[in-house]
């Protein structure tokens, strides 16, 4: 059997030359004629090769586990699936409060505006729409306060008490007797949306090496994508929106309940709180699914974490450090533009999938979700051998210029959904790219600063996009315009930022 990289890195030995093996070949060999001396030395020295040399640090102990191992991967796979549950309940209005909602009769799907019987005001802005903007309010106010709380008391208790708030509340929303009770309903749903998909990657990064982090982004990438795409076939089985909100929103109760049993607390978080219990519990069940001894100095692992406490920065030396110096200044406030302009683009594109021109709205809500996911599986793998910022303005270029021929096309052309969908993959790997560019852009003492500034500023351009559709109202096809010029501020302001890649 080939042994894998990580395997050999961590001392693995295969079971033919496990010390179990060795001695009870030893003890058999007692009682057996014709073995010689020589041929004892030489199990002996078996048994020498096979010791596992002692892990002293937290790096160590996550190479020794690895990521392919079933207790890493069951983490990444729970942590991931909760990307699917929050594609649900952030993406669902497409379909309980579509953009441009003119069915009067015989519709196939009961929305929002129908049962609150809402109109277009005096501003042309849709009230229903305010079911998305209200949810990114949520989350630009309070969200990142669960964030800052993860940090204080763990991310487990953060993610399950997020679940639990994001289920009861979408499902009291389902029930809401007039639309201001289901706003607050989707106001507490946004406000667990960055523990629900933020502070679970974290979890999941901080319980396997480091090398294999890219593993992980392809799970998440992968698990939001058939979040996304489910959608579709629920509209169908549950034709209401209050059936749909309560069917995306009763699997959050019932995974909280389930990871209250089975999930435990990040490992590198508990060894930064010098909690001894969970991490030789955390090892232990390791050990317990991988049916394999670690060996390790528990005492070394925690006491280098000690070392390291001693060097942190406290939040107000942070941002001293991070205003002090122009450089890191300008990139922020340039990254935090784009984060703005980039999100707003995906969710507008996002949230008007249902209606792309005369096309079927489930077959082109499926596909705009099934075209994201080259993004999460090819990009990653591209910018090994490109340069980040001309990768990065090629594809604001590009969908720019997509958007831009949504324009002038009619929506009748064979075209139309394809040009459509070359706009949303870009739009997708734009996306992407904000948080890649961003993990190598700023220095690493205040990297997860500056990410967080970027990803709570990026939900003002989520409040703005289901309002973009409304200018059509105005001139038709005048909501292209509108993106592709954001979509070619991007490109102008990437040229802004420096290359991180040499």
């Amino acid at each position: 059997m080939k042994m894998s990289e990580e395997e050999e890195d961590v001392g693995y030995t295969s079971p033919l030359m496990s010390p179990h093996f060795a001695h009870s070949t030893s003890s058999y060999s007692k009682s057996s004629e014709g073995i010689g001396k020589n041929q004892k030395n030489q199990m002996k020295r078996m048994e020498e090769e096979a010791n596992i040399p002692v892990i002293t640090t937290v790096d160590e102990l996550l190479k020794a586990t690895t990521a392919w191992r079933p207790y890493p991967l069951f983490i990444i796979f729970v942590m991931s699936f909760l990307w699917s549950l929050c594609a649900l309940s952030a993406i669902s209005p497409a379909f309980t409060a579509p953009a441009g909602d003119d069915c009067e009769n015989n519709c196939s799907f009961y929305t929002i505006q129908h049962d609150f019987n809402l109109t277009a005001s005096i501003s042309l802005l849709e009230p229903a729409e305010l079911t998305t903007s209200i949810y990114f309010l949520g989350n630009l106010l309070i969200g990142q306060l669960f964030a800052v709380l993860a940090d204080r008391f763990g991310r487990r208790p953060i993610i399950i008490l997020s679940l639990l708030l994001t289920g009861i509340a979408g499902s009291l929303g389902s029930l809401a007797p007039n639309f201001p009770l289901l706003l607050v309903a989707r106001f507490i749903q946004g406000s667990c949306y960055t523990p629900l998909t933020t502070v679970n990657y974290v979890l999941s990064g901080e319980s396997i090496p480091h090398r294999s982090q890219s593993l992980t982004s392809i799970f998440f990438g992968v698990s939001w994508v058939c979040g996304y795409c489910f959608l579709a076939p629920l509209s169908v089985w549950f034709p209401t929106w209050r059936s749909l909100q309560f069917v995306t929103s009763v699997p959050n109760v019932a995974v909280s309940l389930f990871l209250m049993m089975t999930l435990p607390e990040s490992l590198s978080y508990s060894i930064e709180k010098n909690d001894r219990k969970s991490v030789a519990e955390w090892i232990k069940r390791n050990e317990l699914f991988s049916c394999r001894k670690l060996n390790y100095n528990l005492d070394a692992v925690m006491s280098i974490n000690e070392e390291k406490a001693e060097q942190r920065l406290t939040i107000y030396q942070m941002f001293r450090e991070i205003l002090g110096d122009r450089s890191i200044t300008r990139c922020m406030i340039v990254e935090t533009c784009l984060w703005i302009l980039t999100f707003m683009t995906y969710c507008a594109l996002s949230l008007t999938s249902t209606s792309v021109g005369n096309s079927d709205p489930l077959v082109s809500f499926t596909f705009s979700g099934v075209v994201e996911l080259p993004a999460y599986l090819f990009i990653p793998i591209c910018l090994k051998w490109g340069k980040r910022r001309p990768t990065r303005f090629m594809c604001h270029l590009t969908g720019a210029l997509a958007l831009l021929t949504m324009y002038f096309l009619s929506p009748d052309t064979s075209s139309h959904l394809i040009i459509w969908l070359i706009a949303k993959l870009c739009a997708a790997c734009c996306y992407i790219f904000c948080f890649i560019y961003a993990a190598e852009l700023f220095p690493t003492f205040c990297r997860s600063c500056c990410i967080g500034v970027c990803s709570t500023c990026c939900n003002i351009g989520a409040i703005l996009a289901p309002h973009i559709f409304a200018i059509d109202a105005l001139a038709p096809g005048s909501q292209f315009l509108v993106l592709a010029s954001v979509g070619l501020t991007c490109s102008v302001l990437t040229w802004f930022q420096k290359e991180t890649k040499i």
